[in-house]
């Protein structure tokens, strides 16, 4: 044990000394990935919510020749002041967002029982005017159903007469798109985080090693090749492991974000939840860091290292999408596979859905048994004599 650990020690200072591993380690993977993510997601999501509980300034020409019209909007959080005389200018400049026009002839059309028109002034190009602009076409489609729902009824038509067929729709689901979409990004950026944690380590823990003819001196020493290879395997882990807690810690905040009760509706963003996302890969992070330790021994070079483990970046979406694709039912054998049983559950927990023993337990016995093959395939190499072979 002593051998093991003086070797895990050793792998594990190596690698705080090379930036460029301490990068991918700690700032690609569990930094950088979230960002580039979730960032778009976020400011997406705030140009485009509206609190419908708080009042909205609403700038109305012609404000005195719809007061009904003004009334109804302050009712629904609106509230209506007069706009100002270049209000196209602003508009334009982005200074405000949108401004509703009564026509002249809106009383009259009214009363005329025709269509009254209302000109709604607003901004393509800005994402704020149109959400503004979608929230009033809302409230004013809403006030429109409402005058002829009382024009039919005022002349004794029932005002259902034009509804032949009521479809009524229910939504099984509780992920929508969306939500499966957020909850694949925290999947995947867990398991990224996991790889980029410990690729250049694997790289550099045999590959590198022959490069620099210290790997001979290595193997010579009165240490079994099983001990060598295991201890380079949990340094690898290691990292792989502390890259993926620190993805987690980097997503709860980067979500915390958030506009209140946006992000709640797609999927739970508590820290729990989280928390559990990150124990369900763990034996994920068991295979990775065999994966790639079978990797460098098998490769001939770090630069031919490199390119099988970029492959491997294919290996954690894989199985989802393909699931995804196939339209694939889950089952308690399915969830023997590694990478899609965690992207399962996660899912289950991340929708704040009741998940039970068995494919959790089916879930981690089949990464140990992946990842315990793979770690023999790995000792298996380093045993071999071409271990040495450049």
């Amino acid at each position: 044990m002593s051998a093991l650990f003086h070797i895990t020690l050793k792998e594990i200072k190596d690698n705080l000394r090379d930036r460029r591993s301490f990068f991918f380690a700690v700032i690609y993977g569990p930094i950088m990935m979230p960002l580039l993510m979730f960032i778009p997601v976020i400011l997406g999501v705030k140009s485009t919510w509206i609190d419908l509980d708080s009042t909205t300034e609403l700038q109305v020409v012609g404000a005195e020749l719809a007061p009904n019209l003004i009334q109804y909007l302050r009712n629904h959080n609106f509230d209506a002041v007069a706009a100002s005389n270049n209000f196209k200018q602003l508009i334009r400049e982005r200074e405000i967002t949108i401004v509703l026009e009564v026509t002249a002839e809106y009383g009259e059309k009214l009363r005329d029982a025709k269509r009254a028109p209302l000109l709604l002034h607003f901004n393509e190009s800005s994402k704020k005017s149109q959400s503004a602009a979608g929230h009033l076409r809302s409230v004013i489609n809403s006030y429109n159903s409402q005058l002829g729902y009382l024009r039919l009824l005022s002349r004794g038509i029932d005002p259902e007469i034009n509804n032949v067929i009521d479809l009524r729709e229910n939504d099984l689901s509780k992920e929508g798109i969306s939500g499966l979409i957020l909850v694949f990004f925290v999947y995947f950026i867990i398991v990224f985080s996991m790889m980029s944690g410990g690729f250049y380590l694997a790289v550099d823990v045999t590959a590198g090693e022959r490069e620099r003819n210290s790997l001979e001196p290595l193997l010579s020493l009165p240490v079994s090749r099983q001990k060598i290879l295991l201890g380079k395997w949990l340094a690898v882990l290691l990292f792989v492991m502390f890259s993926g807690f620190l993805s987690v810690v980097c997503i709860y905040l980067i979500l915390s974000f958030f506009p209140a009760g946006a992000a709640g509706e797609l999927f739970s963003l508590n820290r729990m939840a989280l928390l559990k996302s990150l124990l369900l890969t763990l034996p994920c992070g068991l295979l990775i860091s065999a994966i790639l330790v079978a990797i460098a021994a098998f490769t001939r070079s770090s630069k031919e290292a490199q390119t099988y483990i970029s492959l491997m970046y294919l290996l954690p979406a894989a199985p989802s999408i393909l699931g995804q694709f196939l339209d694939l039912k889950p089952n308690l054998l399915m969830q023997i596979v590694p990478f899609f049983s965690q992207y399962q559950l996660i899912n289950k927990v991340m929708k704040d859905e009741t998940v039970a023993q068995m494919p959790i337990i089916l879930s981690v016995v089949g990464s140990l048994l992946f990842a315990l093959s793979t770690l023999m395939i790995a000792i298996w190499l380093y045993r071999r004599d071409q271990i040495l072979m450049k």
